[in-house]
C-alpha cells in the first residue's frame, strides 16, 4: 500500500507538506507548485491521495454539511469561504480534478481532526507542514484498510 497525503497551501509561494506512507515508513518534503505536487505524485503512484483542503465551496450559507457536523462533534474546521480559505478551496478543487482525470483515488481529509481521533502526539514535529502531511497520509491508509467514516465528503480515521 502507497498512500500520499498533502497538507495544501493556498499559494503556491507558500510550502505545501507532502508525504508518502508506505510499509517501509514515511517520507515528507515540502513542495509548493502544483506542477511539483503532480509530479511527485506521478513519480510516486500512490493508491490513495488525501488532501487537508476543502474540495468544494458551499451552496448556500458560510458551512458545508461536512464542516457544520464537524463543528458539532468538537472540531474546529475554518468555514471555506473565508478569503484565504476560498483561495485554498479553489486550488485543492482543481488539483483534486486534475488528479482524478489522471485516475487518482482523491479524499478529502481534515489533519487537525486525525489527530485527535488516532491521539497522536504533536511533539515533537520536524515541520508543522510535512507532520500534517503525514496525517493526512494515515487517514488515507485508515480509508484503503476500511477503518474510516465518511463525514458528508471527508474522511476520518476509526
Amino acid at each position: 500500500m502507497k498512500v500520499v497525503g498533502i497538507d495544501l497551501a493556498g499559494k503556491a509561494e507558500n510550502p505545501t507538506g507532502f508525504c508518502v506512507l508506505t510499509e517501509a515508513g514515511a517520507e515528507t518534503k515540502l513542495l509548493h507548485t502544483d506542477a511539483e505536487i503532480l509530479s511527485e505524485i506521478e513519480n510516486t503512484k500512490p493508491d490513495c491521495i488525501a488532501i487537508d483542503a476543502p474540495l468544494w465551496l458551499p451552496r448556500f450559507g458560510a458551512w458545508r454539511p461536512s464542516e457544520e457536523k464537524l463543528l458539532k462533534e468538537g472540531f474546529r474546521p475554518l468555514s471555506s469561504l473565508l478569503p484565504t480559505m476560498k483561495t485554498l478551496s479553489l486550488r485543492a478543487s482543481h488539483l483534486a480534478k486534475v488528479l482524478r482525470e489522471r485516475k487518482y483515488n482523491v479524499i478529502e481529509v481534515f489533519s487537525s481532526a486525525t489527530e485527535k481521533i488516532l491521539n497522536v502526539s504533536k511533539e515533537p514535529r520536524k515541520n508543522e507542514d510535512e507532520y500534517e502531511a503525514l496525517l493526512c497520509a494515515l487517514t488515507a491508509k485508515h480509508y484503503l484498510e476500511g477503518r474510516y467514516r465518511d463525514v458528508d465528503g471527508i474522511i476520518l480515521p476509526k
